[in-house]
């Protein structure tokens, strides 16, 4: 058997929303094997690495026994490389269409020992940035470093490159541990490459996080990149690389430690920045090759002279007096902005958020909830209530409603109106807050408050970031309010995947479950009678409960469909429960047969999952909350083709789907009819809907995440069962 031309090592920790997009990428290519490296990821990563292995010949997982990282990582998977070149894809970003076969093209042509390639820097909102710079990967054919030095001054980073693996075999060189470990790896290898090849094509897609990541943030381990530039000179002497060349790696590797200790010093903690700066300047000194001379021109010149000149005082004291011009000059333009912003706030009611959030406390015992974007109680919000009021008697627990739904509220239970001088009051001075919405965008979190994103349901159609038709400016500010989140729920790793890329924010995912669904995993025949007499429906009566989605452009509550036909096809006795969506509305409700009961307007939808014996639906995420019942679903997919399109999905409902597939109301008519959707066939498509949509569903879910949440309750492990995979995962996303 012939060795692969390429081989893709793909180190994976964490990264369940991202790495399927990224096998995916690069696992259908002839002449590849794919190689993911799971570093003992703590979340699904490890379950879907596995699959994709199980879907895809060319992949295969490989694990360290503890975590290593990412270098460490890199190593393991290089070992087990059998292709003529190594591609290093990290495990959240991924190779645009086309990427492989491009690269194969130019190796074909030049059989390279490296092969720069260009990128683009993709951000959550959509939008991707090429790199800056380009000009290095315009050369025409095979050059070396001495030739064209300012190929070092492209991303130095590993992913960047396709290396020939012999070529790394003869130099020896790997991935250091600790952070900065693309430093002593990227340079020394374009230094002694015999052949270097630029493309000068954004054929990689670098994802930059919503959350951000070590490199943009305050953390100690930033001062690990002395030790990678005392790796990275000892690499250059042992490779024997001539002086020309030391100097031109010394010099960029300088840049980045100059660029860490001025512009960028606030990534190293406070109390650590005379020690840095100090073992910095003395590495840098003691590694400068005999006929380096320090610049008069060029980028930070200046800041590179100060360094290699003053002590830590009076270069801090430079950089001080520097950033206090900088801070005067700030002040001032904010202090106009501040003073035209006060003028504005008088003639909105909103000031008094702002003025209890600058000076009113954090209430440890206060609860906001709201669902449905003021809707009155229901769903997972009050599951959680529910719970905190039998765990937590003492906590205050404040509704936030709409006018219109104010009389929907319990009575004794307090609210407060959506834009009232108490909403933004509370808003401003309670700690928790569970929501399955956002709250509006002026709300910015304290430090002591904690918001618990509980979500509608498992998305099926678009979400979030990836929602089809939103422009810039919509998502930018959607990020901007989920960047509030600090712990996000779901009840499937298959959810925990999409959020994780639709909603690219730094949480805490509570892999728990639904408590709204708590009722129906513990349902027994007395809950299921008790739910029918709060219906109106009889114990013998066969009950089908319909639910549509919601559709932007057909706020109809009842599709265009025959609905005589299907009251044709009911029994004596039968009642058909219709369930338009929350936003629908109920236009035709009385137009409805005689045997078909409208309960848009009925507020627990979880009484209706009871009372029903099946289940119809076009592509409602309530079909995910019934499998729970382990009750027979008909998928309606009336308008799949154009629902697909027009909303986007995730995945095909109707290969993936919890029962049969009715695609006209004729064929619909015809399974009510003959039961057909009681077949062993339908069972079977149950059976595996629930293993993939009602993994965490435990019946315990609000008793857990209250104590999660507000107890301070260690993180629930989960037992990870062998969950199959989605056979129809639709990659094209926009992000």
């Amino acid at each position: 058997m012939h060795a692969p031309q390429f081989s893709v090592v793909i180190p994976a920790y964490n990264v369940q929303g991202y790495l399927r997009q990224a096998v995916m990428s690069v696992a259908q290519y002839e002449s590849v094997e794919v190689i993911v490296v799971d570093d003992r990821s703590t979340d699904g990563t490890s379950v879907l690495a596995d699959q994709l292995a199980a879907e895809y010949a060319s992949v295969r997982v490989e694990r360290p026994d503890s975590n290593v990282g990412l270098g460490r990582a890199r190593n393991l998977g290089m070992r087990e490389a059998q292709g003529e070149y190594i591609v290093f894809l990290d495990g959240d970003d991924y190779l645009k269409e086309g990427a492989l076969e491009r690269l194969r093209l130019t190796l074909n042509e030049y059989a390279a020992d490296v092969v720069v390639f260009g990128y683009e820097r993709l951000y959550p909102n959509g939008s991707a940035v090429e790199g800056v710079q380009r000009s290095p990967l315009q050369f025409e054919g095979p050059f070396v470093a001495a030739d064209h030095t300012s190929i070092l001054d492209v991303l130095n980073v590993a992913w960047n490159k396709v290396y020939r693996r012999e070529f790394l075999d003869e130099l020896g060189v790997e991935f250091p541990v600790g952070y900065y470990e693309d430093i002593p790896w990227s340079y020394p290898i374009l230094a002694a490459a015999n052949s270097i090849v630029g493309l000068d094509e954004p054929i990689y897609r670098y994802r930059q996080r919503w959350s951000g990541s070590i490199l943009r943030s305050t953390d100690a381990r930033h001062v690990q990149i002395v030790d990678q530039f005392d790796r990275l000179m000892d690499v250059m002497d042992g490779l024997g690389i001539e002086e020309k060349m030391r100097v031109e790696v010394f010099t960029r590797a300088l840049r980045n430690i100059i660029t860490l200790a001025t512009t960028k010093r606030h990534r190293i903690p406070a109390n650590m920045r005379r020690d840095f700066y100090t073992n910095a300047r003395r590495s840098v000194r003691q590694h400068a090759p005999a006929s380096y001379v320090l610049p008069t021109q060029g980028d930070k010149w200046k800041l590179m002279r100060r360094f290699w000149s003053l002590s830590y005082e009076p270069f801090a004291l430079r950089m001080r007096a520097s950033e206090a011009l900088i801070a005067t000059k700030t002040a001032l333009r904010n202090g106009a902005r501040s003073v035209v912003k006060f003028l504005r706030a008088n003639y909105h009611n909103r000031r008094s958020y702002d003025f209890y959030r600058r000076f009113a406390r954090v209430n440890s015992g206060m609860v906001v909830m709201e669902n449905l974007w003021g809707r009155a109680p229901r769903l997972n919000c009050l599951a959680i209530d529910r719970e905190i009021r039998r765990t937590h008697p003492g906590m205050r627990i404040v509704w936030s409603v709409g006018a219109a739904d104010t009389p929907g509220v319990p009575s004794g239970w307090e609210y407060v109106v959506k834009g009232s001088h108490k909403y933004y009051r509370v808003l401003a001075t309670a700690k928790y807050f569970f929501l399955d919405v956002n709250l509006p965008g002026f709300w910015k979190k304290r430090p002591r408050q904690v918001f618990t994103q509980l979500h509608h349901g498992t998305p099926l159609k678009r979400m979030g970031v990836e929602e089809v038709g939103q422009d810039r400016r919509w998502v930018n500010g959607l990020l901007g309010r989920c960047q509030n989140w600090d712990y996000s729920l779901v009840s499937n790793s298959y959810s925990a995947e999409v959020w994780k890329h639709s909603y690219p924010v730094n949480c805490e995912t509570l892999e728990y479950g639904y408590p709204r669904n708590d009722v129906l995993v513990n349902a027994d025949d007395s809950a299921v009678q008790a739910a029918r007499e709060r219906v109106g429906v009889g114990s013998d009566a066969r009950v089908i409960l319909y639910v549509p989605t919601f559709r932007e452009r057909d706020r109809d509550l009842i599709p265009a469909a025959d609905f005589d036909l299907i009251a044709e096809a009911l029994d004596d006795g039968d009642v058909l429960l219709m369930r338009g969506h929350y936003l629908a509305g109920r236009e035709r409700g009385a137009e409805l047969h005689a045997s078909m009961l409208d309960v848009t307007s009925y507020d627990a939808v979880e009484d209706l999952y009871l009372a029903a014996d099946v289940m119809i639906t076009d592509y409602s995420s309530a079909m995910f909350d019934f499998a729970n019942l382990n009750r027979p679903i008909i998928v309606f997919a009336y308008d799949w083709e154009q629902y697909r399109i027009q909303r986007g999905t995730y995945f095909d409902i109707t290969v993936d789907s919890p029962g049969i597939v009715a695609r006209t109301a004729s064929e619909l008519a015809a399974a009510l009819s003959s039961r057909e959707y009681e077949s062993p066939e339908s069972a079977a498509r149950l059976n595996r809907f629930q293993e993939l949509f009602c993994e965490f569903d435990t019946g315990h879910a609000a008793r857990d995440i209250v104590a999660r949440v507000i107890e301070g309750a260690p993180a629930r492990k989960i037992e990870r069962s062998n969950v199959p995979s989605l056979a129809t995962w639709q990659m094209d996303r926009v992000a």
